[in-house]
This record gives structure tokens, sequence and C-alpha cells, in this order.
């Protein structure tokens, strides 16, 4: 009630070799009621396929109709390269965990966007990884700053609709630049 949504989407990922299993649950937050489950069984090598498939299928479940131009959001793949996709998640991994694990994701991130110049996520992900680094004082922020806004503005080159990038420009431009009125746009 307090987030002002009706519906939760939980789900879990498990990996084992080459196969993945993922559950996905819709959960009416009202009475806790299950609205909608599902277990998908898939080899790794089909991960995009099951996002598209789980993202329509609860859409479908939720009764939203999209237009065309909003299914094909949705299903919008951030890259084709399943190794660069892998290191971008170890990189959101390493990152998430700070300290020491600021430098390793950015390692990651540095990574994926080298075997795939063209995976906007990566370079926001570079972005944050910079920021963070400068905000800690790892790195100068003389230093890591415009390296930081180099990639974001890379990813948003790339994908001018991706969230993660804007974030890392309104983080810039509220810590470093101190442009208040930045961090709306």
């Amino acid at each position: 009630d307090k987030l002002g949504v009706s519906t939760v989407l939980e789900g879990s990922v498990r990996k084992q070799d080459n196969h993945l299993r993922i559950t996905a649950q819709l959960i009416n937050v009202e009475d806790g009621f299950q609205i909608w489950s599902e277990r998908y069984d898939r080899d790794l090598d089909d991960i995009f396929a099951i996002q598209d498939e789980i993202a329509v299928t609860i859409t479908e479940k939720l009764k939203i109709t999209l237009l065309d131009t909003e299914r094909a959001f949705i299903k919008k793949t951030p890259t084709i390269n399943k190794e660069a996709y892998d290191n971008y998640l170890r990189g959101r991994f390493f990152w998430k965990k700070r300290g020491s694990g600021l430098k390793k994701g950015l390692e990651y991130f540095l990574l994926a966007a080298e075997i795939d110049p063209l995976f906007a996520l990566s370079h926001a992900g570079i972005a944050d990884s910079y920021s963070l680094l400068a905000f800690y004082s790892v790195i100068p922020p003389h230093d890591a700053m415009p390296k930081a806004k180099k990639a974001a503005e890379t990813a948003i080159d790339i994908d001018d609709y991706l969230e993660e990038a804007g974030k890392a420009l309104a983080f810039m431009n509220m810590r470093s630049d101190w442009d208040w009125e930045g961090t709306k746009s």
C-alpha cells in the first residue's frame, strides 16, 4: 500500500551449467493472492527469448493492452552477445557490493563494452562505476568524472531511453556539477 501498487512480481533464477530455471509469479498486494505463476526451464542460450516471453506473458496476465511500439520496446534486447551480457551482470553484482567491488565491477563493464561496443547498459555501468569511485575518493574526481560523463553520454547515444544512463547523468549533475535542475531531465 505504501508503494501505491496493486500487483507485485516475484521471481527467482537458478543456473546450473548451461541450464536456467526461472520462476515468476504475480501477487495481488491487497490479499496476497497469487494471480499467476510460471516456471521456465531453458538453455542459457535462450536467455533473451525467455525475457521476452516472460515480459509479454506478464502484460497479458495483467490485462494490459500494448501498442506495437510498446511491445517492441519490451522485447528490445540489450545485446545479442551472451558473453557481453554475462560480463555486464557480473559487473552489476560487484558494483552493488560497493567497496573493492566497484573496481571489479568496472573491469567487467569495460570488458562487456569491449566485446559489444553498442551495448548501452555496459556504458551506463562504466558511468556508474567511475561516478562512485570518484564519490568515494578512490579515483580523483577530476580523472573519474569526465570518464563517467563520456560513458553515460555514449550509453544515451546508443539508447536514449535507457533509464540507467539517465540516472548516471543525474547523479553526476547533482554531485559533481552541482546542477540541481539538470537532475530532473
